[in-house]
């Protein structure tokens, strides 16, 4: 078992004190938007060897049996195959989507033989499904509305431009034609305008007033309208959602744990200071109307297990009692409280906001949770991925 320290990225949409008030450190007086642990190699945390310091990624390739175990090497080498975050989200993320893994490939390898200096969109060649679980109230953009209830949006803006985009958008059947249009010059500060005081008076749940929300963190921003065509989503402490490769999505507000596949590949069109790339998306993008999707939830004891469909993470969560954990690469992080673990032989207590490292060697993992704690993990064999919420 090995005590490993995150990552802290300060990217502008980030607040300022909530996550070093969870990690009990002092905050540096600028924005603090995601605390990362795992083994990305743009930030891998720092893991204690025996009393020596190490990043992980380099400690998993000395020993990739014994850190990730033999399964976990045969599909993925000696790559970490997830990355455990927590974000808190002062303003919105950009409207993005993932892309699938053969388009990260394809995309990678594509830009790697590129010259001139031009900005690289795949930054390594792995898909980037995610999950996020709400610690404080969220609010979540994610997945295409039906086109009918975009339009309808739209018409009640009553402005020219907002009719025109409605109308193109009932008579092609296309989200991306409504997408590609906003961006490209179809929105006028009067439909903005028109956004921003229909918002206000909206039911504060609706896609309507989470528009108007983004528009207020982002004036001027026609992502605002694109926002009409998400669906708005509000999630409780311990909700979650899980987001696959080309859904369209934008994390809104509030505190989440995170966690996903070993990735980086975000592409983005709007509602950030951040390199857009509008005809990228669209090409990842799936325009097929679909609901949010949640996580299948089994419940063990103390433990409340959440897998999706991807095959690289599950999510264990853990308060006040006692939980076993098969034998994998299992990074555990104490979010309340104080966590005791026990593993081949050796004991490790985690307080407030540490996070450990337990190799697949050590085999069975057992906890003593008295607060709150998490695990991530691979999935068991016996969890099979699904398509739809639990």
């Amino acid at each position: 078992m090995h005590l490993i320290s995150p990552v802290l990225r300060d990217y502008a949409w980030g607040t300022h004190d909530d996550i070093p008030r969870m990690l009990e450190v002092e905050p540096t007086g600028g924005p603090v938007a995601e605390a990362w642990w795992g083994a990305h190699d743009s930030g891998p945390s720092q893991a204690d060897m025996d009393g020596a310091l190490c990043a992980l990624d380099e400690a998993i390739a000395r020993e990739p049996e014994s850190m990730l175990g033999a399964r976990a090497v045969k599909r993925w080498g000696d790559r970490l195959p997830y990355l455990l975050k927590v974000l808190s989200i002062g303003k919105p993320l950009s409207i993005q989507v993932h892309p699938t893994l053969a388009q990260a490939r394809e995309g990678f390898a594509r830009e790697q033989r590129g010259t001139g200096g031009a900005p690289h969109h795949f930054l390594d060649p792995f898909h980037k499904p995610e999950m996020v679980v709400a610690i404080t109230r969220m609010e979540v953009l994610s997945g295409v509305r039906p086109i009918e209830a975009t339009a309808s949006d739209l018409r009640a803006l009553k402005t020219g431009r907002a009719l025109g985009l409605a109308s193109s958008l009932e008579n092609s059947g296309d989200v991306r034609d409504f997408i590609r249009g906003a961006l490209s010059g179809g929105v006028d500060q009067e439909t903005l305008e028109a956004l921003a005081r229909l918002g206000a008076n909206a039911d504060p749940s609706s896609s309507l007033a989470a528009a108007a929300r983004a528009l207020r963190h982002f004036p001027g921003d026609a992502g605002a309208i694109v926002a009409l065509g998400m669906h708005a989503v509000r999630l409780e402490p311990g909700d979650a959602v899980f987001v696959g490769a080309g859904v369209l999505h934008s994390y809104q507000s509030g505190m989440g744990l995170e966690i996903m596949a070993n990735s980086d590949n975000v592409v983005r069109a709007g509602l950030t200071p951040k390199t857009v790339n509008v005809p990228l998306l669209l090409d990842l993008l799936n325009p097929e109307a679909c609901d949010p999707v949640g996580p299948q939830v089994r419940f063990d004891g103390a433990a409340r297990h959440l897998i999706t469909p991807a095959d690289e993470f599950a999510l264990t969560i853990i308060n006040d009692g006692r939980v076993n954990v098969a034998a994998g690469p299992r990074i555990v992080l104490c979010v309340r409280g104080e966590c005791h673990l026990v593993a081949g032989g050796r004991e490790l207590t985690l307080t407030h906001g540490q996070a450990a490292f337990v190799r697949d060697s050590l085999g069975q993992l057992e906890l003593s949770v008295d607060g709150g704690a998490v695990v991530a993990r691979t999935p068991y064999e016996t969890e099979r991925p699904v398509t739809h919420a639990g």
